[in-house]
Parts: C-alpha cells; sequence; structure tokens
C-alpha cells in the first residue's frame, strides 16, 4: 500500500514541478492552457484525499474521489488527443455549468476512458466503483451481517491507491502532451502501478 500512496504523490511532484517549468510560459488566453491547469490543480487534491483516506481504512468511503479522479484524468487525455482549443472550452464549460449529474455523467466516461488503455479489469472497476461504495463494507454496525447484500468487503486501501496512481500516472501523461518533456514520469507511474 505504501508504494502506491508513493506514486500518487511523485505524480503530484511531477506536476508540480512541471508548472515550475512550464509557469511563465502559460498563456492567459488560452483555454487549453487554462482547462489543464484546472483539471491538474482538481487531479492533485483528489489524489491527496484519496490517500488520506486509505490511510485511515477509509477505501470504500474514497470511491466518488477514485471516480472523480478517473473522470479528470480522462478529460485531460481526451482534451490534449485532438482539437484541443474547442475541446478545452468544452470542458471549462463543463466545469462552470457543473452539477453532481453531469459531473460524473458515465456515459462520456465511456467515451473517454478507452484513452487511458486500461487493462480491462481497471477499466471495469473505474466504471463500476458506485456499486462498492453503496453496498460494501457495510458490516460495521451491530447486525450489519444478517443481510446478505451486506457481505461485500469492496475495495482494498492497496487496490485504491494502484487505480489513483494509474489514473495520476494520466494526468501527467496529458500534461506532457502539452509541454513535452516538462511533465516527466507518466509511463513509469502507471507501470509501477500495474
Amino acid at each position: 500500500m505504501k508504494e502506491y500512496a508513493k506514486l500518487v504523490g511523485l505524480a503530484k511532484s511531477a506536476v508540480d514541478n512541471g508548472f515550475s517549468r512550464v509557469g511563465k510560459s502559460l498563456d492567459k488566453g488560452s483555454p487549453v492552457d487554462e482547462a489543464l491547469m484546472l483539471l491538474s490543480a482538481r487531479a492533485v487534491a483528489v489524489g491527496n484525499a484519496i490517500v488520506v483516506l486509505a490511510q485511515e481504512s477509509l477505501s470504500n468511503e474514497a470511491l466518488p474521489l477514485l471516480r472523480s479522479l478517473f473522470e479528470l484524468a480522462a478529460a485531460m487525455r481526451w482534451l490534449v488527443a485532438e482539437d484541443r482549443e474547442k475541446r478545452a472550452r468544452e470542458v471549462l464549460a463543463e466545469a462552470r455549468a457543473s452539477d453532481w449529474e453531469m459531473l460524473w455523467k458515465t456515459s462520456r466516461l465511456k467515451e473517454r476512458l478507452p484513452l487511458l488503455e486500461l487493462a480491462d479489469g481497471d477499466a471495469r472497476r473505474a466504471l463500476g466503483l458506485c456499486v462498492d461504495f453503496m453496498c460494501a463494507n457495510t458490516q460495521g454496525l451491530p447486525w450489519g451481517h444478517v443481510f446478505e447484500g451486506n457481505k461485500e468487503t469492496g475495495v482494498t486501501s492497496a487496490e485504491l491507491l494502484r487505480l489513483a496512481a494509474i489514473a495520476s500516472g494520466h494526468v501527467v501523461k496529458a500534461l506532457d502532451a502539452r509541454w513535452p518533456g516538462k511533465f516527466e514520469g507518466a509511463e513509469q507511474l502507471w507501470e509501477k502501478a500495474k
């Protein structure tokens, strides 16, 4: 588990160091730069929160955050893949008009998730986290064991952090696609997490 938490931290360092390198060249008028900065800031904060919850043995409670991290990583990879200006404007418009239903739109994640080239099991996990969040690990209350549906254990802290490290690596990869050579280590992050 500690190794995966370290990988999430390395992704944060890669983002911080990369923005330190490109900071003076950021274009205030560029929707691409603005969208990538916004999504990166959210991804780093969400990654930090996931690590804290995992360390406190609250991995299932972190699943909405993991879903959010996958959304952010997929949006960033989608944004830099092609037609960056148009896609950046779309991402910014979505962010500024967000509500919870729009923020975690499964159809949009299904469309963008292939850009992350996840293993089949990891892709299914990214899309299926809600059931674990709602139904797993609910035996903490007295007599919770009585109900069959409450017996699922959910995601372990190690698995949570492994998936967070993979998603965080894709955040770094998207930034490196925009600013080549300034955001390093994406492939190493997700290869070590696999």
